[in-house]
């Protein structure tokens, strides 16, 4: 008999969750002081996109817009109800949606747009983990565990900010992205699998060449080893590896490696599952969504990965097979070559035609300094793309002493470069209109 899995969700709490997410523009506003952009956060569900992302049974994201004060009515004292660009915003591997403004935006943000070294402008972002769950996603992959932001990003999510903040422009020309780490792979992701989507890309050091290329490394290889041997402690054997292998937040190389193998080689590839809506038949009559997991297609070829030599089970849950997942190495830390491949089709190299980013502004920050390898991974990115006849702009930069920049110290540098870049890709898209 075929297994079942059931999940169900309150409608009751998907109605207020909509309803709080939806009010009117004046409650958006930081209104206690208007000589400056407001910060409006909301959360909303993305049902189709986020279905059965796991630990995020709402299908939840929450969304952080700098409003600048340009968009407010002049009874706010504003200049009135106009469109601006939209700037979007991803973290890297880990962190919430505040990450930016953690690293001193707003104020960053407030003082350019004061002295017009930029032009007005809406920037949102929206967490690396939006429920805590495993590694981050990659902002990848259609896969349901890790949720579908290939659907998400360059699509539903811009046109839902545009829509729900009412100002931030729809048009392409005026719409950029950027990120850091998992985040500037999510970014150019985004715009390969989307093209038109934005104008200008901006990222800071990330896993932007899985396998990196001669002369910049071997890309995400010795951070599988860094995983199991610095991480996990080793294991005797595959079979050791398959049931000990450990989620802890203290091992973020290992976390990172999960969310991206819930986006990259899910053991299920597809599922087959039903939607019905019901009403329970005693008071309070709540109504709800039953989502029916029928696993009538587990063996079928396209369905299922058969392989089993990296398969984890048990870190999901035992009894929800279709979410488990193959990591792309084996006990010893080295690829395994059938689940690694799955990885590599999503290399950025090997996502679209080629021609995808034309007509897009690129800028890349990147240090020799930074860990885990993103500088080489960054750079062979950045030959592949002069290869193609693209022409980006390049930042390299380097810590002080006592101070490398192995992680994110120099985020707030950047972001003044960052903002200075996409305002003037903006500015030169609307005065060739």
């Amino acid at each position: 008999m075929a297994r079942k899995t059931m999940f169900i969700l309150s409608m009751v709490i998907l109605i207020l969750t909509f309803v709080w997410s939806c009010s009117d523009r004046e409650s958006l506003m930081d209104t206690s002081d208007v000589t400056t952009g407001g910060i409006s956060p909301k959360n909303h569900v993305f049902f189709d996109e986020l279905l059965f992302q796991l630990r995020n049974q709402f299908q939840l994201i929450k969304i952080v817009v700098y409003m600048p004060r340009a968009s407010f009515p002049i009874h706010y004292g504003g200049s009135g109800a106009r469109e601006l660009p939209l700037l979007l915003l991803l973290p890297p591997h880990g962190e919430d949606a505040y990450f930016y403004l953690n690293h001193g935006l707003k104020d960053l943000a407030d003082e350019m747009m004061f002295t017009g070294e930029i032009e007005p402008m809406y920037i949102a972002t929206i967490p690396s983990d939006p429920a805590q769950a495993f590694g981050g996603y990659f902002y990848a992959g259609s896969s349901y565990p890790a949720g579908d932001y290939d659907a998400l990003i360059g699509s539903t999510l811009v046109d839902y900010i545009s829509e729900a903040w009412e100002y931030p422009s729809m048009d392409p020309s005026q719409r950029g992205i950027g990120g850091v780490g998992a985040g500037a792979y999510g970014a150019f992701r985004a715009a390969l699998i989307h093209p038109g989507a934005f104008s200008s890309i901006t990222v800071a050091d990330g896993p932007l060449d899985f396998d990196g290329s001669p002369g910049h490394g071997n890309g995400l290889v010795d951070l599988m080893s860094y995983a199991v041997l610095n991480e996990q402690g080793s294991f005797a054997s595959d079979s050791a590896f398959r049931a000990d292998f450990d989620s802890l937040q203290s091992s973020p190389i290992s976390r990172m490696f999960i969310g991206g193998a819930l986006a990259f080689s899910p053991h299920d590839t597809l599922l087959d599952y039903t939607v019905e809506a019901h009403t329970e038949p005693s008071p309070p009559y709540r109504q709800e969504v039953w989502i029916t997991i029928n696993d009538t297609t587990r063996g079928t070829p396209g369905y299922v990965i058969q392989d089993s030599v990296t398969l984890i089970t048990r870190l999901v849950t035992e009894d929800v097979r279709n979410f488990d997942f193959h990591l792309p190495f084996d006990h010893t830390g080295q690829p395994y070559q059938p689940i690694w491949d799955f990885w590599l089709d999503d290399n950025l190299e090997n996502i679209g035609t080629g021609n995808e980013l034309d007509g897009v502004a690129m800028w890349f920050a990147t240090s020799p300094e930074t860990q885990h390898g993103f500088h080489d991974q960054t750079m062979s990115w950045v030959e592949t793309l002069e290869g193609r006849g693209y022409a980006p702009t390049v930042r390299e930069y380097t810590g002080y002493s006592g101070n490398p920049a192995t992680s994110h110290e120099y985020i707030h540098e950047m972001l003044r470069e960052i903002l200075k870049f996409h305002s003037d890709n903006f500015k030169a898209n609307a005065s060739g209109n």
